[in-house]
């Protein structure tokens, strides 16, 4: 299974390229009052969601075991906050430069992104094993998109990436420094 590992993580990020251009795709032609069409591209789109999930699952991308798992949704929680501040970030710069549109369209984003954490971190109090609620680990940030890391990450193959963002166990730095 190991060898093919890398072609099932780019077939699943294929399909989920697929379903970002259905769904751009369905708002489109919603915009043009093409309700009919709209849904038959949101259709789409849903199946290559389903698909890239699949390829995630099936190259065990995402934590599977109990423990690993509600760490991994931790870690989530804290990139779902940082989110929400980029995009805050990104919507006062939108609305600077003259988009208000957009910049409310952002706006809502953020929101959502903000229950997202919330969401999040309701299920790790309630469902998580203690062991995973406590904060006696070093913890490390990605410095892209705000996962949280406990425990050691020297301990880590050099090609391990962040779980959300995939960016190179480089861009995490000791949380306080």
């Amino acid at each position: 299974m190991k060898d093919y590992k890398k072609t099932l993580q780019g077939q699943a990020q294929a399909e989920l390229s697929g379903a970002g251009m259905y769904f751009t795709l369905a708002r489109i032609a919603k915009a043009h009052g093409l309700e009919d069409v709209s849904m038959q591209f949101t259709e789409l789109a849903n199946q290559h969601a389903d698909q890239a999930s699949f390829y995630f699952t099936a190259s065990n991308r995402y934590p599977q075991e109990t423990h690993a798992l509600w760490q991994f949704i931790k870690g989530l929680s804290k990139a779902e906050e940082y989110g929400e501040k980029a995009i805050l970030n990104l919507s006062r710069q939108l609305e600077e430069a003259g988009h208000k549109d957009i910049a409310q369209t952002v706006q809502t984003f953020a929101a959502q992104h903000k229950y997202h954490a919330q969401v999040t971190h309701q299920l790790v109090e309630k469902y998580a094993p203690q062991a995973v609620k406590q904060n006696n680990k070093k913890r490390y940030v990605c410095s892209v998109c705000g996962y949280e890391y406990e425990g050691d990450l020297e301990s880590e193959p050099e090609n391990y990436t962040c779980p959300v963002c995939t960016m190179p166990k480089s861009a995490f730095k000791l949380k306080g420094e």
